[in-house]
């Protein structure tokens, strides 16, 4: 019984120390960026059999990878690539039982929500002639990860992201399955 008392107090304070300092969704937080991909796990983009080029699948890949889902980032990877718009790349993810989220109408809302929850984005960019990743969105800054140069970060003022993605049809989606861990504070 005494045991049970001891194992059941380290709990509790544990449990209070990680609410105290500032553990889980605050630890998210001080990650920067907070879709933070290993370079092993980021995405390149490639050439379709048409020639052009599949940075919505890197995007997606990407993201499969990040929330922890290799496999279909592979098959994804072996199945599809070339040029993509949003209501063929749902009907290609709906055909692969990808679960998704999406917007075409460039609400701030949800990529304050993939961005929120660690899930990231893929998002338009230059005209809707390019999609890469927002890895990281506050008041202040979004952080993006380009799959023609995966080595890098880089960051952008977060209005003149939004008016750059508001300008580019708006379009942005992400995968929707579980995100990797934060790093430990």
């Amino acid at each position: 019984m005494k045991r049970i008392f001891i194992t059941l107090a380290l709990l509790v304070s544990v449990a209070r120390c990680e609410v105290d300092e500032g553990m889980g969704t605050s630890a998210a937080k001080k990650e920067r960026p907070t879709v933070n991909l290993p370079p092993s796990m980021r995405q390149k983009n490639w050439l379709g059999n048409q020639g052009e080029g599949s940075c919505v699948w890197a995007s997606t890949i990407s993201l499969l990878r990040w929330q922890g889902r290799y496999r279909t980032a592979e098959w994804v990877r072996s199945n599809y690539g070339g040029g993509e718009w949003p209501d063929d790349h749902v009907a290609k993810l709906d055909r692969a039982g990808i679960r998704y989220a999406y917007v075409t109408n460039g609400d701030v809302r949800f990529l304050e929500w993939c961005c929120g929850t660690r899930r990231g984005a893929g998002v338009t960019v230059m005209g809707g002639a390019h999609c890469v990743n927002l890895v990281f969105l506050d008041d202040h800054w979004a952080c993006l990860l380009d799959n023609n140069d995966v080595q890098h970060y880089r960051w952008v003022p977060r209005e003149t992201f939004l008016a750059e993605w508001q300008a580019s049809y708006g379009w942005g989606f992400t995968v929707v399955y579980s995100p990797t861990p934060p790093l430990p504070p």
